[in-house]
This record gives C-alpha cells, structure tokens and sequence, in this order.
C-alpha cells in the first residue's frame, strides 16, 4: 500500500546521519549537503556550541553536521565539539553534561542535531502529514546499555525535533528491504551494518511475489564498531607519545601515570576540556620522568584538538584498509612526532573485538537455525566493512562471491524511507 504522507527515513548514526524521504507521488529524494567541506550525503552527528554575548548575557548558540566542523576548525578552542552522542543513549551514568554557559541533556544535544538536518535538508513538517520510521541498532553501544532507556531518549530527541510518533526499525534489516527491491537479491541474505558504535547483523529470506520484500528472521548485534577500532589506533600508536606507560614521582616513588583507555576514546576526550582536567595533567608534568609527553597532552586539550586528532586516526584506518602501512603525522595538530603503523599493528590491536563480531555473525545464524552455507548471499554496508580484517570474517564463513555491497552510508537511510512509503509496522519499535 502507498501512502499519502510524506516519508522520511532518518538513520540517525554514530559517525554519520543520513536522511532519504519518498514524497507520496513515489518520487525519491536523496538529500545531501553543500558546504566548503564539499557535498555529501553523510550530515556528521557532530555539534558544535559556542557563546555569544547577547545583551551582556552568554546565548549559547550552535551549528552542526559539516557546518558544525567548519565552525569548529575555523574558531576553534572557544567552542565545544561534542561528537558520537549515540554512543552515549544506553548509558545510564551519563545524563546531563556542562557545556558552556549552559547544562544540556543529550536529548537536546541530538535534536538540536535533528532540527539543523531538516533545515538544512528543506524539509518542512507543517505542510502535510508526515510518516517518519527511524533506524536503530539491534544492540546498543556501551558495556550494559539500557535499550529501553536508549529507545526513550531517542523517542524524546526526534519529539523535541517536531518528529513525532516515530516507529523504530532494526538498521541492518533496512538496509536489507532495501537491498531486497534490487535485482540481485535472492533466498536467505545475511546482512551486516557496520556504524560507528555497533555492529548488526540480520537474517532475512526473500518472500515470493512481485514485491520482492525481505522478511526478518534473526537479528544479533554487538556494541564494537568504527569507534571502538579508532580507539584502538590511538591507543597503541599515539597514547604512548601523550604520556601513556610513563611514570611520575609520587611521595618518592615512581608510580604509572593514570591512564583510563575508556577515558581517552576520542569522541570522550571532547568532555576534558575543563580547568580542573587541565590544572590535574599541568601538575602531572612537574612530577614527570617524560614530562614532553605530558606537555603533548596538555597541548590538545588546551587547544580543542581531539576533532583533529580523529580525523589523523581516521585518515590513518582508511590508509590501512587499502595498504599495509602508514604513517601518522602529528605535526597537523603542532606537534613534531611521526608514528608509523603498519596493517599487521592494527589487526593485532583489535584482535579481541574481531572475535566478538564473529561470534556475533554466529549468533544471528543459530538464532536464525540456518547453516551459513545455506546463506545465498552476504550483503555488507557501512564504514568498517571496508575493514579488510572484518571482510576476511565473512570470506571464511561464506564464499566470496556471495558477498556484496554498494551504497555503504546510505542504504539504511534509504531502506527506511521505503519502508515507510510501504507503511510497514513494527513490532520491536519499543
């Protein structure tokens, strides 16, 4: 059945937002974003705040996607990054932060988000009825997320961003309806959706018929994604030159220095950029035996650099996916120091997490009662799937060619706008 409504399909990322609307003449519109960065399809789920002095009183004021990154880049440390707040969803320790003059919860951090996607998008939600079905992941990211907390907080997100009664679909079984309408597809499709935060996995089989719809059958996921491996980039190659396995004198002993690997994730670096954070590692370097480190350190929280430093981490992941060694150069963020990582480096770091996605994989098949060689086809989507030691996961468990992909950051998005102009209901939207 078409519908009458506007649709909107919101995949609502850790890294990446992508938006896909079908107006009710059917007609499909694939928005994407000009800006000095370029055009995209990808609005990053990034927010910049800043404040301006209004009538002697600080306003907080804002911008976001790649608007938010030009601001940030082009001001810098007097403004606030604040990047991967998916991430944060199922946390029930975190639940409102500082952020300049102001405190903000993170449902109002990610509709702010919301509501400069839509404005930046020409999407108007007064002129007609709109039908809005939004991805999620099967698990969501953190040690022990709360998925109903999760699922509420984003309910109450995409409200304050005037998105009402939205229904919620599991992201790799949009990505499969989508795949579902191509030519291509046939029988038992596994598909895997690689974010930023979480990796899902679905089970589908094609129904008969001209529709040419895929029916879920078993979905798994895990929280460890392209966050996690970006953390374990910094972690091996460039925490050591920050201070990480130094040591300090305290009270005439030489102790390690503190160093919390879940504090140094990038996108949690960004909540370091406080006087006490800053005053406690300044100490830090007077009782240093590598107090150079220390300063490196100091230097990037002092100068808001944790966006740069993720861009080099990114850079350098990308790099390994296509080569078997590279080069990362701190001297982008002013800091003279080359480290080299090589491809092998990489996969020895996030060994542990490759064996958790495997299992995974394992997962969905059990649940699902199928063999993976009952599997017709593999259809892979997001950024890690370039990842050549998560491809080698699927070539070992499936043949080669079954596997395929296309489209990589917007097939959720677009699968979850069709599903909305099919008016499809879903009985896991909470």
């Amino acid at each position: 059945m078409m519908s009458n409504a506007l649709c909107i399909g919101l995949d609502f990322g850790t890294t990446n937002t992508v938006i896909t609307t079908i107006l009710p003449s059917g007609e499909r519109i694939h928005h994407s974003f000009k800006s000095d960065l370029g055009e995209s399809r990808n609005f990053r789920s990034l927010i910049c705040y800043w404040d301006d002095d209004e009538f002697g009183k600080p306003v907080l004021k804002h911008s976001s996607g790649p608007y938010g990154i030009s601001d940030y880049l082009e001001w810098g440390s007097d403004q606030r990054l604040i990047m991967s707040m998916k991430s944060y969803l199922g946390d029930k320790s975190f639940s409102r932060t500082q952020i300049l003059s102001r405190q903000l919860g993170l449902e109002e951090m990610i509709a702010d988000i919301l509501l400069d996607l839509l404005e930046n998008a020409k999407i108007s939600l007064n002129d007609q009825p709109i039908k809005v079905v939004a991805g999620r992941p099967v698990v969501f990211a953190g040690t022990r997320p709360d998925e109903e907390l999760a699922l509420m907080r984003l309910d109450k997100a995409f409200e304050r961003a005037g998105l009402s009664n939205v229904e919620f679909a599991y992201e790799p079984a949009a990505a499969g309806y989508q795949f579902g309408k191509s030519n291509e597809a046939k029988g038992l499709v596994l598909v895997a959706d690689f974010g930023g935060g979480t990796s899902d996995f679905s089970v589908l089989k094609l129904e008969d018929g001209t529709d040419r719809r895929y029916q879920p059958i078993a979905h798994s996921g895990v929280g460890i994604a392209g966050d996690r491996f970006d953390a374990k980039i910094f972690d091996f190659a460039i925490a050591p030159m920050l201070g990480k396995g130094s040591s300090y004198d305290s009270f005439g002993k030489s102790v390690p220095i503190p160093w919390q690997p879940s504090k140094f994730m990038l996108h949690r670096m960004a909540f370091m950029g406080n006087k006490k954070e800053i005053q406690y590692w300044k100490s830090m370097c007077r009782y240093s035996h590598e107090p150079e480190k220390i300063e490196r350190l100091v230097h990037i929280i002092e100068e808001g650099l944790f966006f740069q430093m993720n861009r080099l981490v990114l850079k350098a992941k990308e790099e390994l996916s296509r080569q078997h060694s590279t080069v990362i150069d701190l001297k982008e963020i002013g800091i003279d120091v080359e480290i080299p990582i090589t491809r092998q480096d990489f996969e020895a770091c996030i060994s542990d997490e490759l064996e958790k996605i495997k299992a995974s994989v394992e997962a969905v098949l059990n649940s699902a009662d199928v063999l993976s060689g009952q599997i017709d086809q593999v259809f892979m989507t997001g950024g890690t799937s370039y990842t050549p030691a998560v491809r080698q996961i699927f070539i070992e468990m499936f043949e080669e060619d079954k596997i395929s992909g296309g489209n990589e950051f917007s097939t959720v998005a677009d699968g979850l706008a069709e599903m909305a102009f099919d008016q499809l209901s879903f009985p896991f939207k909470k």
